[in-house]
Order: C-alpha cells, then structure tokens, then sequence
C-alpha cells in the first residue's frame, strides 16, 4: 500500500516536471512582449467561435458515452451523462492526471445501477475511441497532406495509426464472430461503427477549435495542415506523462508552427489559448461536483 502511494506520487510529480519542464524551456525562447501583442490583437469572434467548438464536442462526448451503456440496455437521460462527464472532466482539470475524473464517472454509473466492471470499462472505452477518431483522420491526413513533417516522425506516426486501426479493427471483429461475450457488446459490429463515428466528429471540432483560435491570432495555415498538426498534439497530449497535456500542447504546437515558419510566440500563445478553453469549459463541471456535494 506504502509503495502504491510513493508511486502515485511519483508519477504526478514527474507529470509536473514534463509540464512545467516544457513550459520552461519555451518560455526562455520566448519574447513575452511578442506574446501580449498577438493576444492584444485577438479576434474575439474567433475564440468564440472555438469555445463553441469544445462545448459541442463535449455533448458528443456525452452522446458517445451513453451510446456506449446502451449497448448493455443501461438507460438513462443524456443530461446524466452530460452532467457526470463535465464533473470528471473538470476534476481532471485540477487535478493531476486521469484518474479522479474518470475515477468519479464510474462510481456515478454504478450508483445509477450498472455493474461496476461495465461502468469502469465504458470510460476506458469512451477515451479508447477518442484515440481511434485521431487515428482516422490521420489514416486520411497524413499520407496526403504531411510533407512537411521530417521524414522519420511522419513514417512513426503513420506506422502508429495503421497498426492501431488495423488492431481495432482485427479486435472487433473477433469479439463479434467468435468471442460473443455480452460484456463486450459495445465493441461489437456493427453497434462500435456508431461512437466510432461520433468520434470522429468529436476529433474534427477539436481540429477546428485550433483552427479558430489560429485564426484569432492571424495564423495564415492550410486547414489540411491543420487536419495533419492538431490530430497529432492531441494523441501526445492525450498521453498520460503531463498535466491535462500543458506544456505538451505548447511544445509540440510551437514545433510543428516553427516547420511553417512561425516563430516559438505562435505556438505558446495558441497553446495557451486552448488551455484557457479547457479551464472555461471545467466551470459547469465544478459547478455540478459542488452542486452535487451540497445536496
């Protein structure tokens, strides 16, 4: 139990270094003046327009989540979902890592009567789609649109998406024609084609969040580009080694932008638009967990 602990605090400890570790080397390349300037001269209709993006993408996600349950004739309104997603996603938002969020969708799913292991495995299951939406678009992406990337990090993640996709693929189908087993329902064809979908959809207003807030900030890029750039901050991001993917964004933005000839302020400067983004669409979600503590 000690060691489990030590662990525990190890690894957030190690997620802060990567974060701020980042950060800090960004910011030591990075002309704040510069920075102020770009903000100053933000579109606000943009960054509107992209907090929009994240509040519907966040009902999908809801939509995906339910559709998931459903597969196990589990029943409830979407406002369940919606409500107890935004909670464990603005716990994730404060504290480190992924697990007290996903920690909390659970523990509601089994108090509104399912099965603790079908509760637990629909949250792994909802990220796990999530992943496989960034990997469809990047199946299409990235052969077509990539020549910018060096050779060697374009062939990686190619390798990466074709061997998830072909995975899945080769999984799914095992689990509908021989393994026929009620628990893994969700994962069945063709029910999985359905929040597979919704994935997808989720993962295209995500690259057009960025695409607004690139455009706030008179970011002059192709949208297959960024069909190429955001799809792959937001598998690295999605990794668990920072805190809710700061100082990942940034760098990895900063990086791709510099290939486009964009200077290191570009790309903290949208990174942290979009961190500003995920702190505004927590606020529903701790206004329901309080909600939800007093009464």
């Amino acid at each position: 139990m000690e060691f489990k602990k030590v662990k525990s605090a190890f690894l957030i400890l190690l997620r802060f270094g990567i974060s701020f570790g980042i950060l800090f080397y960004l910011f030591k390349k990075t002309d704040f003046e510069k920075i102020f300037a770009l903000w100053k001269s933000m579109k606000i209709y943009d960054y509107i327009l992209a907090l929009f993006c994240v509040i519907t993408f966040q009902v999908l996600v809801a939509v995906r989540w339910k559709t998931i349950c459903s597969a196990w004739n589990f029943r409830e309104k979407l406002f369940f979902y919606l409500r107890n997603y935004l909670m464990g996603f603005s716990l994730n938002t404060i504290f480190p890592g992924i697990i007290a969020g996903d920690a909390l969708r659970s523990y509601c799913l089994t108090r509104a009567g399912l099965n603790w292991k079908k509760a637990s495995f629909s949250v792994v299951l909802d990220r796990a789609l999530g992943l496989l939406g960034i990997m469809l678009i990047l199946s299409i992406s990235l052969p077509l649109y990539s020549e910018f990337l060096p050779s060697k990090i374009r062939f990686l993640f190619l390798l990466i998406v074709y061997t998830s996709l072909a995975v899945f693929l080769l999984f799914s189908l095992f689990l509908t024609f021989i393994l026929k087993e009620p628990f893994f329902n969700p994962l069945r064809l063709p029910f999985v084609l359905k929040p597979l979908f919704l994935g997808l959809l989720i993962q295209i207003l995500f690259v057009f969040q960025f695409v607004f807030l690139g455009n706030s900030l008179g970011v002059n890029i192709s949208l297959s580009q960024f069909f190429v750039i955001i799809p792959v901050i937001s598998f690295l991001a999605a990794l668990p080694l920072s805190i809710s993917g700061l100082g990942v964004r940034e760098g990895t933005l900063s990086y791709f932008l510099y290939l486009l000839h964009y200077p290191v302020e570009y790309g903290v400067s949208i990174g942290l638009l979009g961190y500003s983004l995920i702190l505004l669409s927590a606020l529903p979600g701790i206004l329901f967990y309080l909600k939800r503590k007093w009464t």
